[in-house]
């Protein structure tokens, strides 16, 4: 829980998200009011990232921490356990539960609401601009969600391998099959077995497409597809080329994102 005390109207809070997907969100939402600050670079899976001293002395400094809950960014809920200026998003999800939850269009709006009604609380003279910023973003993502459903109905769902098993929110929302996995659950690499009848499978063509993800090293992807006339499609989750130099968001902001998800796995389904 946050404390009680506002933010001044002349403050410009830090707000630090654990990762680029909920970095994005607050960016839309917060907009010029308050400095929207990154943690965990988005090139990197929250799986694996390492937290550094300097980066539990940015969590401190901090005026609001947002993550999404101990399933995904284990690294933190030991440091933010009584942390009163962190908020926890999903606190209680189970081990068998997706803790992707950006992938998930309802859930998605449900977080531009939340974070809405946090600022407001921490700066009430703002509380209007905040609510028009989550009403705007949730109207142009709902467009695109629509968009987006129509269009993928209207393809045929050809099988697919995904790096890993972090896109069941995304398959269910839009009615997919489950892609078929390299690594599954909380293995780190796939065993030789693994690998040899993906291989098979990928030689006999029941793959329409392969994704990539950038927050991982290309060498057992390039190595499972070697000699294989295969499409790879890059789908980056994470948004690592969301990525800009500046503290803020860039112009796309979350729905480039998304978006990117999307254009991914219809490129995949419109191969012959």
């Amino acid at each position: 829980m946050l404390g009680n005390s506002a933010w001044a109207d002349s403050d410009k809070p830090i707000v630090l998200s654990s990762i680029m997907p909920l970095h994005l969100i607050v960016s839309d939402i917060g907009g010029e009011a308050i400095s929207a600050e990154l943690l965990a670079p988005a090139t990197i899976s929250p799986h694996d990232f390492q937290l550094r001293p300097s980066d539990a002395k940015r969590v401190h400094s901090a005026d609001v921490v947002l993550w999404v809950g101990p399933m995904l960014e284990t690294y933190l809920a030991k440091l933010l356990r009584k942390q009163e200026h962190a908020v926890v998003l999903y606190p209680a999800l189970g081990s068998d539960q997706d803790p992707h939850v950006w992938m998930d269009a309802d859930e998605v709006q449900s977080i531009a609401r939340r974070v809405a009604r946090i600022l407001s609380d921490r700066i009430p003279s703002r509380g209007a601009y905040f609510h028009a910023n989550a009403a705007r973003f949730s109207t142009e993502f709902r467009q695109y969600d629509k968009e987006l459903k129509e269009e993928i109905a209207r393809h045929k769902h050809q099988a697919y391998l995904l790096l890993h098993d972090g896109f069941s929110r995304f398959e269910q929302h839009y009615g997919l099959p489950a892609g078929e996995m390299v690594v599954s659950g909380s293995d780190r690499l796939p065993g030789a077995r693994h690998i040899v009848q993906l291989r098979e499978r990928l030689q006999s063509g029941e793959f329409a497409c392969v994704f990539r993800e950038p927050q991982y090293a290309p060498a057992m992807l390039n190595a499972l597809v070697a000699g294989i006339d295969i499409p790879v499609i890059e789908i980056d989750p994470l948004g690592a080329s969301r990525a800009v130099p500046s503290a803020n968001a860039g112009a796309d902001g979350f729905l480039g994102l998304y978006r990117q998800l999307g254009q991914a796995f219809l490129a995949c389904f419109d191969q012959p």
